[in-house]
């Protein structure tokens, strides 16, 4: 049958997320286009369960997203001279159609992940095809120190703006301070945006149970021994000493989105948390 468009299968876990993310999303045509090419179906179940434990897990999502997005945003504009953006653990994600407008010979976007990149490169050219030429995508594990440092190597005269996103619960701190390391070894002016769970007891009591009952499903849901968690000194202790590091917890998050602190009152009352490096 001619006209059949085909859906991209996503992961379970990755579907979850861009199912949370969908009011954000739905704002942008670009990304409603793209989100209609893949089929999210895999996240359904887990979508449903955990909005079981907390109806409103959405708002959590679209800070972060939203929180991200401009802060890229605000590195790159603010570069003098070339800057190339790496999404880390990309997946799926619409980050770099979100971001598609800054896209130029002077500014570029790689995305790394262990699969799916063939795919979603080839879906580029029919959504953004004027900018497509700008964005690469690179099937590699981030872990491995030498692939990592050979794709990046020749971006060292570029402000090179790193972003970790819904990754560092999966990596151990081993494997992070390996990828951490790697990237502190190209040189020249680079920005890491290092987002991260906060251990339970940084989190305050009443709302500790939403990530623990969560967390702990997805930990056990995927087969791991443990997911990771970062306090801001420890990943202070991770990033290259050469760093200038800010901290943003969700408060600020949903102060930037939203100009008000809603459902986050108090740096203690979210989970998630984003460390922005810059090396000049």
């Amino acid at each position: 049958m001619t006209g059949v468009r085909v859906r991209h299968p996503v992961s379970d876990t990755a579907a979850l997320v861009m199912l949370w993310a969908d009011q954000y999303y739905q704002q942008d045509p670009l990304i409603s286009s793209y989100l209609e090419r893949l089929d999210l179906e895999a996240g359904r179940n887990l979508f449903e369960r955990y909005n079981r434990i907390c109806p409103w897990y959405s708002e959590v999502i679209i800070n972060r997203k939203h929180f991200i997005s401009t802060m890229v945003r605000s590195l790159v504009t603010s570069t003098r001279g070339k800057a190339t953006i790496v999404n880390l653990g990309a997946g799926f994600s619409p980050l770099a159609l979100e971001l598609a407008d800054l896209l130029t010979p002077d500014c570029h976007c790689i995305e790394f992940d262990e699969s799916g990149m063939d795919q979603k490169q080839a879906l580029y050219p029919l959504l953004v095809p004027d900018r497509c030429g700008f964005i690469s995508c690179i099937q590699a594990d981030i872990t491995d120190g030498p692939s990592l440092r050979t794709a990046l190597m020749q971006e060292d005269e570029t402000h090179l703006i790193v972003i970790m996103e819904g990754l560092s619960y999966y990596i151990s701190r081993e494997g992070m301070a390996g990828v951490l390391s790697t990237l502190s070894e190209i040189g020249g002016k680079q920005s890491v945006v290092f987002e991260h769970l906060k251990p339970c007891r940084l989190i305050r009591v009443d709302r500790r149970f939403i990530p623990e009952k969560i967390f702990s499903h997805v930990r056990d849901y995927t087969a791991l021994n443990r997911m990771t968690t970062y306090t801001e000194g420890e990943i202070r202790e991770l990033i290259a000493p050469d760093f200038t590091c800010c901290y943003y917890d969700m408060d600020e998050m949903e102060k930037r989105r939203t100009g008000e602190c809603t459902y986050f009152p108090t740096p203690d009352s979210g989970w998630l948390s984003c460390a922005v490096a810059v090396r000049n």
